[in-house]
């Protein structure tokens, strides 16, 4: 099987990577010029905690693929989901898979290009990195999941499975969308501990301060319940438990038992990507959420005002800071 990797970042460099160790004919596509030279010039370093290890991999630009692929990974950010795609199609063989192993809810993005059946959702529960040009690095094994949005076990979707499970621990699951909205919750949970250049044991320590997140986390599973979610259990918290129709002494219990795995030094994602000028995925992962909410006619002040509030830090329109918060509680209905 010949596999194109859309991204060779922290996930699709180590995904990839193992698929490349294991055999597979793959081709890395990446942006980065600093990336695709130091991977040409010395391999793809992989850190993993089975054992680290350099793949001499194929890497090219976009404008430089070459030949027909019977899958397509896309591995990019949200924002780029489209020109991906339009950028991959052209060498995707005529019953080609194309999965999604990005954060957010895409696959009726893909579905749109090739129909259901060629279309995967891929949901990854595995921390990761590139700590430099051509190194991506992971501290944890990794688990994958994947499944097509209709829920059915096509034959192509078996030998995706049989190809990934091999290097990496993989289960099919007719609940694709489940799983993406139950990582939704913590990508979101992510941005929310994003307004101040602190981490969430110091934004988010006082009583008022748990509660405004279990507000918040109430929001999100609130429209991803009412979206048709069927949510399943994180290793941090099971997000039914947050929807607002829960006790609030019960929901307030679930983040004060979360809070206890929260370390000083653990500074959000989102939040490392506004200090160094990445451009944030948030209009197609918490704006997700705002977008559904409104098609559904819910209210959600908290998720609304948020993902303002990040757009301007990104844009420049607003400082870091605890005051951030305090304006966001100021929003509650």
């Amino acid at each position: 099987m010949r596999a194109i990797v859309m991204g060779a970042g922290p996930i699709g460099g180590i995904i990839g990577g193992r698929l490349a160790r294991d055999g597979h004919d793959v081709t890395f596509v990446d942006v980065d010029r600093e990336h695709v030279a130091a991977i040409r010039e010395k391999g793809l370093q992989v850190d993993v905690p089975d054992g680290p290890f350099n793949v001499k991999a194929n890497v090219v630009f976009p404008d430089e693929i070459e030949g027909a692929f019977d899958t397509a990974f896309i591995a990019v950010r949200c924002n780029y989901t489209r020109d991906t795609l339009a950028t991959a199609l052209p060498h995707l063989s005529g019953d080609g898979l194309v999965v999604s192993m990005q954060n957010g809810i895409n696959v009726p993005v893909l579905e749109e290009a090739v129909g259901a059946d060629r279309s995967v959702g891929m949901g990854i529960r595995m921390g990761s990195r590139r700590t430099a040009p051509g190194r991506v690095h992971t501290a944890t094994r990794g688990h994958l999941y994947i499944g097509h949005s209709h829920g059915r076990t096509t034959p192509r979707l078996e030998d995706l499975h049989a190809m990934l499970d091999a290097v990496m621990s993989t289960e099919i699951t007719d609940n694709i969308i489940g799983v993406l909205w139950s990582k939704l919750t913590y990508t979101c949970f992510g941005y929310y501990g994003s307004l101040a250049n602190t981490s969430m044991v110091e934004s988010c320590a006082s009583p008022d301060d748990r509660r405004l997140l279990v507000d918040f986390f109430g929001e999100v599973v609130a429209v991803g319940t009412a979206a048709g979610a069927r949510f399943i259990p994180l290793r941090e918290y099971n997000p039914p438990d947050l929807h607002p129709d829960q006790p609030v002494e019960a929901r307030l219990a679930v983040v004060n038992g979360y809070a206890e795995s929260w370390r000083a030094d653990d500074l959000k994602g989102p939040l490392r990507q506004l200090l160094n000028g990445t451009r944030l995925e948030v209009e197609f992962t918490l704006g997700h959420v705002v977008r559904e909410s409104a098609r559904l006619g819910l209210s959600t002040p908290l998720c609304d005002n948020l993902l303002a509030m990040l757009l301007d830090l990104e844009a420049g329109k607003r400082q870091l800071g605890l005051h951030n918060y305090a304006e966001l509680a100021a929003c509650r209905v």
